[in-house]
């Protein structure tokens, strides 16, 4: 899944560690290796961490890039 790529891109070019990662969310590395992976749900507050870390929006990194704006909200 490109959310996976683009977080994993934005960490290691910030040369930050899964270790330090999963300090800043209160998860053990392990899990999130998980949440990177797309194994493990990501929880809202943890994605804003994550966010705030890359002074990035939310959306920048867990939106998935296929999604369109226009296509957003939109009933089938």
């Amino acid at each position: 899944m490109a959310v996976e790529k683009e977080l994993i891109a934005l960490r290691t070019e910030e040369k930050i560690s899964r270790k330090e990662m999963a300090k800043l969310i209160g998860v053990t590395p392990e899990t999130y290796r998980k949440k990177e992976l797309g194994e493990n749900d990501w929880w809202g507050a943890e994605m804003f961490l994550v966010a705030s870390r890359f002074n990035k929006r939310i959306d920048d990194i867990f939106l998935d890039k296929k999604s369109t704006k226009s296509g957003y909200g939109k009933a089938s």
